[in-house]
């Protein structure tokens, strides 16, 4: 499946999530460790927008000017922008061909563009646990989301403010393969423990 329609169909359920975030409920805590809710939505704007720099010959910066500040920016518009953003820049010809060069080696747009598919679907999920709601991802994106994490995601990259151990989980939806394959408990509630 094309990953920039990936991209647009995991954001659309997301979207919906952030745009349930209103009053307090931004500090409530959420499943991604040491995170409220506002700090998930927050730190999900600011990787999109600094890839959709990387992918316009900018040099990656995950600056928390980036992120979105929420005092001053509703998340739902401010995500929805960012990951429109993100769509165009790499929607032009070449770009998820091209190679940049990140921290970690020189990467092609199109791994890009699957980490952010990662950081939409699992970061919407955390959001809508800690708001005790559901995020109405559908299968075939979440089976698509997980495909690509098992091919990205190794041991090197399960570390504090990253992913997690591997969950163990029986069965379940693909959201949940997914969010547990990358350290996440499918049955996280935010009652379980004291905040």
């Amino acid at each position: 499946m094309d990953l920039l329609e990936l991209l647009r169909r995991a954001a659309d359920p997301t979207e919906t999530v952030l745009m349930g975030i209103s009053g307090t409920d931004g500090g409530r805590r959420s499943p991604c460790p040491e995170m409220t809710v506002a700090q998930v939505a927050a730190h999900l704007i600011g990787g999109l927008r600094a890839f959709a720099i990387v992918g316009e010959g900018g040099t990656l910066s995950f600056d928390p000017a980036l992120d979105s500040d929420p005092a001053g920016e509703e998340p739902g518009p401010a995500f929805r922008a960012a990951v429109d953003r993100l769509i165009e820049v790499f929607g032009e010809p070449g770009r998820l061909d091209a190679t940049y060069n990140m921290p970690w080696g020189p990467t092609a747009g199109s791994q890009l563009i699957g980490f952010e598919l990662i950081e939409t679907v699992v970061h919407g999920w955390d959001a809508a646990r800690g708001l005790d709601v559901r995020l109405g991802v559908a299968d075939d994106v979440a089976e698509a989301t997980l495909q690509g994490a098992r091919m990205w995601v190794d041991d090197s990259v399960r570390v504090p403010g990253m992913f997690g151990p591997e969950v163990q989980v029986d069965g379940g939806t693909p959201l949940d393969q997914l969010v547990a394959f990358l350290g996440r408990d499918p049955r996280w509630s935010a009652g379980d423990t004291a905040s």
